[in-house]
């Protein structure tokens, strides 16, 4: 009896395994490459899309990398989710070079009746023409490609913690100033 049940809890066990790793998002579509350099995502105006009466094209590629790093940052869900989490409030940047697609994802406020964003709740993608996620920075991370930022870790919350240069060079124009000041970034000293 003793070999059956454990022949029953090993064979549950291995069952449970594989409907737990089923869960887990497929890593196989990101490989986050270091050396790929995000773009100054705010250095010159963007052409705002939506605009009444004009026409746009967007090819597939890119409209696949926007998806792409849409569901990355903001998955879909059963539950409805609070409105900053939602894809229609959010603010998407797109540069291309070559086969790799850009995308800066920042939160939206007034789109759901705010004037500020949540803190660290953007992100700067690099995705492949094929769909594949080359770099990936989340706002509050350091950028441990720089080496100014390696070894120093981001603080979810703290005032300018999400680097502008997670954003392309320069102040971000959705934060205001006072926001963007993070501080030294030694530890306060010993009283």
């Amino acid at each position: 009896m003793s070999v059956r049940r454990t022949y029953l809890i090993l064979i549950s066990s291995l069952v449970l395994a594989g409907c737990m790793r089923a869960a887990v998002p497929s890593s196989s579509n990101y490989e986050d490459d270091f050396s790929i350099a995000f773009p100054p995502f705010f250095a010159q105006p963007a052409v705002s899309l939506g605009t009444e009466g004009t026409v746009y094209e967007l090819d597939g590629d890119t409209l696949r990398a926007l998806t792409v790093a849409a569901r990355d940052l903001l998955p879909p869900r059963d539950a409805p989710v609070s409105c900053g989490s939602r894809w229609e409030s959010q603010q998407y940047r797109v540069v291309r070079q070559g086969d790799v697609i850009f995308i800066r994802i920042d939160e939206d406020p007034k789109a759901c009746g705010r004037t500020q964003p949540a803190l660290d709740s953007g992100a700067s993608y690099a995705i492949h023409r094929d769909g594949r996620i080359l770099r990936r920075l989340i706002d509050g991370q350091p950028d441990v490609s720089k080496p100014e930022d390696a070894g120093v870790p981001a603080t979810p919350g703290e005032p300018g913690s999400a680097a502008p240069d997670a954003l392309g060079d320069g102040p971000s124009p959705v934060l205001p100033p006072s926001w963007q000041d993070a501080g030294s970034p030694a530890p306060a000293p010993r009283p």
